[in-house]
């Protein structure tokens, strides 16, 4: 299992990296994902929710850099930091955040919170 939960998250950061955030959500997600910010997940639960969010953000931003930093795999949980370079809504954003995913046992992510 590992291995394919390895193979997944990497494509997950490639494709945010080639700015294919769409198509790798569709791909790698669970109907039933569970998406949040800062500990709070009551608004993003189930596909449908979570892909208006990633719309919104792909429709308003503009990616000019995602440098992955560190990546780590343990069982059907993996993590991320990823510094990222972009403009939305015509402001520009420079941070570093880190994606923590779960993983079910047909390779989707099931719950991702970044912090």
């Amino acid at each position: 299992m590992s291995v394919k939960i390895r193979e997944n998250i990497n494509a997950i950061i490639k494709g945010i990296q080639e700015n294919k955030i769409l198509e790798i959500f569709e791909k790698y997600y669970a109907d039933d994902v569970v998406m949040y910010e800062k500990g709070d997940s009551t608004n993003r639960v189930g596909k449908d929710q979570n892909r208006k969010a990633e719309e919104a953000f792909v429709n308003n931003a503009t990616i000019h850099e995602a440098k992955l930093l560190k990546v780590l795999v343990d069982g059907n949980n993996t993590a991320y930091e990823m510094y990222m370079d972009f403009t939305y809504g015509g402001h520009n954003v420079k941070k570093t955040q880190w994606a923590i995913q779960q993983w079910n046992n047909n390779g989707l992510v099931v719950k991702e919170e970044f912090f």
